[in-house]
């Protein structure tokens, strides 16, 4: 989530909703209803692709696409469509830092400075950044971090975390939160890097086969060039008020722990039927334990502009008395946008992924929550 302007509006207008009672509609008829949503909103706002992915109870209640993978293109949109989703990313970052926790290989109490011992910066206030601070966007690290001449290879992600040996923090690690101003990728890139320096395998081919193969994500990659022309989506911006190819497809290798992961609704949907199988069943041998994935899920910060949203381990936290406690993500880059939301209570989450950052809000705090609403009321 390198471009985050409109970030903190999500926190502050994070939805709330109130449902009305109506009978149980057929899947056909709640498919055509969810249509007429996704269609409005793409008509209204000029969008060129959205992908939305719907689970269920355990199951996937709907993957669909709309519009096109490029602007006037007559290439459709489906449920294996990829799209950059950016921000999104560090949910399985944080996942994967947790499953070395359970390993033993990791204590996320301890200082970076333990695991990387010849890490060093400007400021010496560096040596008391933890592994959870880095997690929960406390560690002091500013918003991004740049290589000047990046080799874009298996090399550049260790390259960014040694490149901040001439940075100052903004401030002392642990004594601040407040969402968007300490919101930090370069501490989710310092994570990535801290997954492969552990596991000895790169941080992709980690992610690949602790994550994706055990989830069932094969249509995930960091590699956009391995995306196969029929799957991948270009990105969008506005120019002169019309949606025209622009952006960015992906960022820089050493940015993939933050925002590089390229995934389809399909996918995402697996994702997140993992994480509710394991919510639910404490027996279950997921990617990661029950007891883990709470642990996670646990407020450890509020943020000042909203006291329903807080951060846990990687995942935003949000306390609604219509919809219960949820857990969620946003992204956004040049060219893409995205949103992951999961209700354990209802048992029930949902993606949207679309090909224009210009329709963020859009995609973060509209079509998501008229579904949930659609879906809740026929339930009632």
């Amino acid at each position: 989530m390198k471009y985050l302007s409109k970030f903190i509006l999500f926190i502050i207008t994070v939805s709330l909703l109130s449902f009305t009672s109506r009978g149980q509609t057929s899947p056909a008829n709640m498919a055509s209803r969810i249509d007429s949503v996704v269609t409005a909103y793409i008509a209204v706002n000029k969008i060129v692709g959205i992908s939305i992915g719907i689970v269920k109870n355990g199951q996937i209640y709907l993957t669909k696409g709309y519009g096109t993978r490029e602007a006037g293109k007559v290439k459709p949109v489906d449920s294996l469509t990829n799209f950059l989703t950016c921000s999104v990313t560090k949910l399985f970052t944080a996942t994967a830092i947790m499953q070395l926790a359970e390993q033993g290989e990791i204590n996320i109490d301890k200082k970076l400075s333990f695991y990387l011992p010849d890490f060093i910066m400007k400021d010496e206030r560096y040596k008391n950044i933890t592994i959870e601070q880095l997690l929960t966007h406390t560690s002091g690290l500013h918003w991004d971090t740049e290589l000047t001449h990046s080799s874009n290879d298996s090399n550049s992600l260790k390259a960014l975390v040694y490149s901040l040996y001439d940075k100052m923090l903004g401030f002392t690690p642990g004594t601040k939160f407040n969402a968007l101003e300490t919101y930090s990728n370069a501490a989710f890139d310092i994570l990535g890097y801290l997954v492969q320096k552990i596991s000895g395998k790169p941080y992709a081919t980690y992610i690949k086969e602790n994550i994706f193969n055990r989830t069932g994500m094969p249509y995930s990659t960091f590699d956009y060039t391995q995306i196969p022309i029929e799957r991948i989506s270009s990105p969008h911006i506005l120019k002169n008020k019309k949606p025209v190819t622009g952006g960015m497809y992906t960022e820089n290798t050493e940015h993939a722990p933050s925002a590089n992961l390229n995934s389809c609704s399909l996918d995402l949907c697996n994702w997140m039927i993992q994480n509710l199988r394991i919510y639910n069943d404490p027996t279950y041998n997921g990617i990661i334990k029950n007891s883990t994935l709470t642990t996670m899920w646990t407020s450890t910060h509020t943020a000042p502009q909203n006291k329903n949203v807080s951060i846990g381990l990687g995942w935003w936290i949000t306390k609604s008395d219509k919809l219960g406690t949820y857990y969620w993500h946003v992204g956004t880059n040049p060219g893409f946008s995205s949103t992951l939301m999961i209700f354990p209570g209802l048992n029930f989450g949902i993606t949207v992924l679309c090909n224009g950052q210009y329709a963020e809000q859009i995609v973060w705090n509209k079509i998501p929550f008229d579904i949930i609403e659609l879906l809740m009321a026929d339930n009632k």
